[in-house]
């Protein structure tokens, strides 16, 4: 398709390519049985994705090995356009659906093997990339929002990042100090909690602490990693100020 490879805080799913737009809405197609299935492929189920002059092939590829199962499970990132190009059906050589034909069958008209439309190792590491840089990004940004909202309803706040339940707690406790706990459910990740733990204003590693403590008295849920530290003065301003006007 001759599109050049976006930088990594651009995921391919979402280049503004016709065909890659379309190809958005083949999983709801399928649900509906409103895809149109690629006939001539028999080994695994394709289905033709067409935009104006563009063709393509798509499908749910969960036939990879286990790493690369757990990383699409991880992204929700089952459906993938796996061939794109024009759609030059000017004469049956040269039709894009006629190529991936000849392809599929090229070692006799009796086998199919669809293996060279499946993510390869370069697509793996792409979608590594890019969600590595989605969690550096969005973690930091989500943990302090949690906080500001936890420190303002006094409850508990969370999100997930991957496998991870993260859930936030902000307490004063009755001599007047503010603490900030923040746990884990489901992961163990040393990165994830380096990510959570950095994302405050004015904290450094040594701040803190692992709960139970002699403060908190939180009981960590079943599972959860938790650690608290004592939130300043001007660390509680800071948080406020990461509050969303739009709360949730």
């Amino acid at each position: 398709m001759h599109v050049a490879t976006p930088t990594l805080d651009t995921p391919l799913s979402e280049l503004e390519h016709p065909l890659i737009v379309r190809a958005q809405a083949l999983p709801a197609l399928v649900a509906t049985y409103a895809a149109e299935r690629i006939r001539s492929l028999t080994d695994r189920v394709w289905f033709k994705v067409k935009t104006g002059t563009w063709r393509g092939a798509a499908g749910n590829v969960q036939d990879l090995d286990e790493d690369s199962r757990a990383l699409l499970e991880e992204c929700e990132a089952w459906w993938w356009l796996t061939a794109a190009g024009p759609r030059q059906n000017d004469s049956p050589q040269r039709d894009f659906y006629a190529r991936l034909d000849v392809e599929a069958h090229a070692t006799g008209p009796n086998t199919c093997s669809t293996d060279f439309l499946l993510p390869g190792p370069w697509d793996i590491k792409r979608l590594t990339a890019e969600l590595a840089l989605a969690v550096a990004t969005e973690v930091p940004r989500l943990v302090r929002q949690a906080a500001a909202l936890s420190m303002r309803h006094g409850d508990i706040r969370g999100f997930t990042a991957g496998p991870a339940d993260v859930r936030v707690r902000v307490r004063m406790l009755g001599d007047g100090q503010v603490y900030l706990a923040i746990g884990s459910i489901g992961v163990t990740d040393p990165d994830l909690f380096a990510l959570l733990l950095s994302a405050f204003t004015g904290l450094t590693v040594e701040d803190w602490l692992p709960e139970p403590g002699p403060y908190l008295h939180v009981e960590p849920a079943p599972g959860e990693i938790l650690w608290s530290t004592l939130l300043s003065t001007d660390a509680q301003r800071a948080l406020l100020d990461d509050a969303p006007d739009d709360e949730y």
